[in-house]
């Protein structure tokens, strides 16, 4: 059943609402009963409203199977204590301004930092109220910047989780490349750090056209991004088909079945702008942002 993600973004997730409740993505039983899978790494293209969302229905349906679940999330080791003050302080306002003044959120440009990724905590705060157990790692530890070096210390740092979660299913959201099971720029990826048996890997697809926040060659804003899926028009859910996949090895796919929108920077507009921005705005001169609204 194709179910429409506007609907999600407007009515799955209520950050107010006393317990949170969540839309099972279609197929997604085939990922739960993989007994051997301690790792479900799903891939995304940055800076969209629709992953995020998809990615808490998932986490949200872990949870409801009776499953424990780590949130790992390509967030520099640094924020910890900023993320667990979202899932956990008692003040959702104040840890919200701690994590918003993160280096990380406060320069964010390509998309990890978006308003959707920020949604998607909250979603983790609601959940963490039902299920105490849940946890959110920030995976991405330093890094010297060279080929492959932070890909490395990224599958290092999931691996550690073995000792410290060992009865925890473990979530990873990532950008697509990170996710892969075979080098694609001449690199071992995170993924493929991991046991093999005990890793499934999932391709974001997405209907073509529709844009998302991204950092690329025209500057950093809402530009068109994401994976066109292969089959036009696929219904939404997950789909455990190596063929199915557009771009590297994974396990199969996750379908939205919609064009991605862009989810701008949850921190507003960077003062003074950077160089990549100044660029996009050259070419784009009505989409400029304050505080996540548009000018």
């Amino acid at each position: 059943m194709k179910i429409p993600i506007c609907l999600l973004l407007l009515v799955g997730w209520s950050i107010n609402a006393s317990s949170a409740t969540c839309s099972p993505v279609p197929g997604a039983d085939q990922i739960w009963s993989r007994g051997s899978a301690r790792w479900i790494w799903i891939g995304e293209t940055h800076g969209s409203n629709e992953i995020p969302t998809v990615f808490g229905e998932l986490v949200c349906d872990a949870l409801s199977k009776g499953r424990r679940v780590t949130v790992a999330l390509e967030r520099p080791f640094e924020e910890q204590s900023a993320l667990d003050g979202i899932l956990s302080g008692k003040e959702l306002s104040s840890a919200r301004t701690v994590l918003l003044n993160q280096p990380g959120w406060r320069e964010g440009i390509d998309g990890r930092a978006s308003e959707s990724m920020l949604r998607l905590l909250i979603t983790l705060r609601e959940l963490h109220k039902q299920y105490p157990a849940l946890r959110v790692f920030a995976m991405e530890g330093p890094s010297t910047g060279a080929v492959g070096e932070r890909d490395e210390a990224m599958g290092h740092a999931l691996l550690s989780l073995k000792g410290k979660r060992p009865k925890d299913l473990i979530l990873v959201l990532t950008g697509n490349v990170h996710a892969m099971e075979a080098p694609l720029f001449g690199f071992n990826t995170a993924a493929m750090y991991l046991p093999r048996q005990e890793l499934l890997s999932l391709e974001v697809t997405n209907e073509r056209g529709g844009k998302s926040w991204i950092s690329a060659r025209d500057g950093c804003g809402a530009l068109p991004g994401g994976v066109p899926d292969k089959e036009k028009n696929r219904p939404y859910g997950a789909y455990l088909d190596p063929s199915f996949a557009p771009v590297g090895k994974v396990d199969g796919i996750l379908a939205l079945g919609v064009p991605l929108t862009a989810s701008p920077p949850a921190a507003g507009e960077q003062t003074p702008l950077p160089e990549c921005r100044i660029k996009f705005l050259s070419l784009h001169p009505d989409d400029a942002i304050t505080d996540g609204v548009k000018k």
